[in-house]
């Protein structure tokens, strides 16, 4: 066993060439996405490469493997893409694939998270029988419970108890900040919607987007990935701290263009659990004093900014002009109100799993179509679990989140702690974390890759 004090994993004595790792990831991963902003078939060039490595490497960040493999359904060129089915049933296999090749290929490592593999499996169960039963769309249902089933337990079954820090996530992400960035100040027109069709990001959010297809996408994952950015910072030493604190700050740059303020609340909320967590239970005087740092430092940022940018701050939250009406839920108020309107009508079980929840258009021919308030997304996770698999479902689900989050507060994994905590802000908002095509499975591989990261010098298995 490994009897070296934590605060040193990650410099030169224990990790060797670990800022190197970090770069290389980063050079590759821009080189494949500008190829693929060329070609749309070339977006297969970045599953391949993870894939590649998975079978070939010893040991690495396998969930960063894996977020490299969903990310291509994510990226803004899918506007022309995501029309082609094929292309993204294609990516889907491959990712559930390469989950099964890591299960197998560490199969001697016995599963750290048994209560929440069993927590997921009897949600899914339970999931299954009242879309069997209840959903108007049984075939979409199930077809998405078979997907989600499929992700979630296999990202809970591959974790493993080897402590690594995962220079994938870490290199991928700093890659995706700074790309964004650069489009931003030299090119902001191309953030819209990547290379080949900047008019179709800007006539469909409208909004600055990076490297990713929407705000909201690129502010989620940005936000999720800041508790792994700020430990980068205090925790480590050389190239990665240096690019830890760069995309920590880049990150918030880009969530605030970004105009997301389910973003950035979730940036805020993140940030401060890290930043908490490590000021009471890191036991390294520099550590301590790094995150004492930025904590002043982030404080001073947000007052002077309150302060000389008052009313563009105001706009940023309200989403109006118009302050006296109150803020703008963009149609959230509607959305949460159908979806409570179909739990209360079959408070149970729920209405099925990952249907358009507008429960008025229950058997209609115009269901999922003509209503405003019709959408898969529900922006609030509670009331779409509710209104899916009723009080029994939703019960599982939040006991699978909370036996997750147990199992880090106990052996001190403090960064997956604070980047699911993140994951929830944000599903207040953008409800997506049953949705793991795109930013759901990227926040749920984002935090899994952290799972290993603890304050403890020696992690408490239990």
């Amino acid at each position: 066993m490994n009897h070296e004090p934590y605060w040193l994993e990650g410099t030169e004595q224990s990790q060797p060439n670990l800022g190197q790792k970090c770069l290389v990831v980063g050079v590759w991963f821009a080189a494949l996405i500008v190829t693929m902003s060329f070609s749309g078939l070339a977006v297969l060039l970045l599953p391949a490469v993870a894939i590649l490595t998975v079978m070939f490497s010893r040991g690495t960040d396998y969930f960063g493997l894996l977020l490299c493999i969903l990310l291509p359904l994510s990226f803004s060129y899918y506007f022309q893409i995501g029309q082609i089915p094929a292309m993204v049933l294609i990516v889907r296999s491959l990712l559930l694939l390469t989950i099964f090749i890591v299960y197998f290929k560490t199969r001697w490592a016995d599963c750290e998270y048994q209560t929440a593999a069993i927590c997921a499996g009897l949600f899914f169960l339970v999931a299954a029988y009242s879309s069997y039963k209840y959903s108007f769309y049984l075939s979409i249902s199930l077809t998405k419970i078979v997907f989600c089933g499929l992700f979630l337990g296999g990202l809970t079954l591959m974790a493993r108890r080897t402590a690594s820090f995962p220079h994938v996530t870490f290199g991928v992400i700093a890659t995706i900040g700074a790309l964004s960035a650069g489009f931003y100040l030299v090119a902001p027109e191309v953030g819209y919607a990547f290379v080949q069709d900047p008019n179709a990001g800007l006539s469909a959010a409208g909004k600055f987007s990076g490297v990713m297809n929407h705000p909201q996408l690129l502010a989620a994952l940005l936000a999720v990935n800041m508790p792994l950015m700020l430990h980068a910072y205090i925790s480590r030493t050389g190239t990665v701290s240096s690019l830890g604190i760069g995309a920590f700050v880049v990150s918030f740059f880009l969530i605030a263009v970004s105009s997301s303020r389910t973003g950035m609340l979730a940036a805020f909320v993140g940030s401060a659990l890290t930043l908490y967590f490590h000021n009471v239970h890191a036991s390294n005087p520099t550590m301590k004093r790094r995150a004492y740092y930025i904590t002043f430092g982030a404080f001073l940022a947000m007052c002077i900014g309150l302060i000389a940018a008052f009313d563009i701050v105001r706009l940023f939250v309200f989403k109006t002009e118009d302050i006296e009406g109150g803020l703008s839920l963009s149609g959230r108020d509607r959305i949460i109100t159908a979806s409570w309107s179909g739990f209360l009508a079959s408070p149970i079980l729920g209405n099925g799993f990952q249907v358009p929840s507008e429960f008025t258009e229950h058997g209609a021919a115009t269901f999922g179509i003509s209503s405003e308030a019709t959408t898969v997304e529900k922006c609030f996770f509670l009331t779409m679990l509710l209104e899916e698999v009723g009080i029994v479902g939703t019960t599982l689900f939040l006991c699978f989140l909370g036996s997750l989050l147990l199992q880090w507060r106990q052996k001190g994994s403090y960064v997956a702690f604070a980047a699911m905590i993140t994951f929830l802000v944000i599903n207040t908002g953008e409800s997506c974390i049953l949705s793991p095509s795109s930013i759901g499975g990227l926040c749920w591989l984002s935090i899994f890759a952290t799972h290993n990261l603890s304050l403890f010098a020696e992690p408490a298995h239990s």
